[in-house]
């Protein structure tokens, strides 16, 4: 019986050593971009082409530096698309859609399809990100949320423009 237990214990070591390594999900991109990439990795793996640079917009207590390409077509929709920069790290990306071109209700079913029924605005776990949603912090209109894992991805409607927003929660400046 002691050889049995030995041999178990044995063949137990040997499928553990042999057991593949649990492996981390894939870091969240957004047009190919991942969080923590520097302005200069953005323009260089961007393919939109032309891009104007707004250096050092402050939005209330964070300074941003926005990447903006124009005229940029994601799922065959036009739109335009901003990377939001802090102290030289993409933190947040916002592609802005017009009214005329997708409709609310779509791009909610879409980002309903891919991240799960939305939650709702957490201005809380949002922290200072929420001026990369809202330029004056008080996001006011028509709003849906999602999280994925450290990211928010937030719907906001007003006047002619959709905005989707993906903000990095785990960045240092959200707090």
């Amino acid at each position: 019986m002691a050889l049995t237990v030995c041999m178990l214990l044995t063949g137990a070591a040997v499928l553990a050593a042999e057991a593949p390594a649990q492996t981390e999900a894939a870091p969240f991109t957004v047009r190919g971009m991942t969080f923590g990439m520097t302005l200069e990795q953005v323009i260089a793996a961007e393919t939109a082409g032309r891009y104007e640079l707004d250096n050092e917009r402050t939005l209330g207590p964070v300074t941003f530096t926005k990447l903006e390409y124009e005229d940029v077509r994601e799922n065959g929709v036009p739109c335009d698309v901003n990377y939001l920069f802090v102290n030289d790290l993409l933190v947040a990306a916002k592609i802005n859609y017009d009214t005329d071109d997708i409709g609310f209700d779509q791009l909610k079913a879409d980002l309903t399809r891919l991240y799960g029924e939305s939650a709702g605005l957490d201005t809380a776990a949002l922290g200072n990100g929420i001026y990369a949603v809202d330029d004056d912090g008080r996001s006011e209109s028509k709003v849906e949320a999602w999280t994925s894992g450290d990211v928010m991805i937030v719907l906001e409607k007003d006047d002619d423009d959709l905005d989707v927003t993906y903000v990095d929660l785990a960045a240092s400046y959200i707090k």
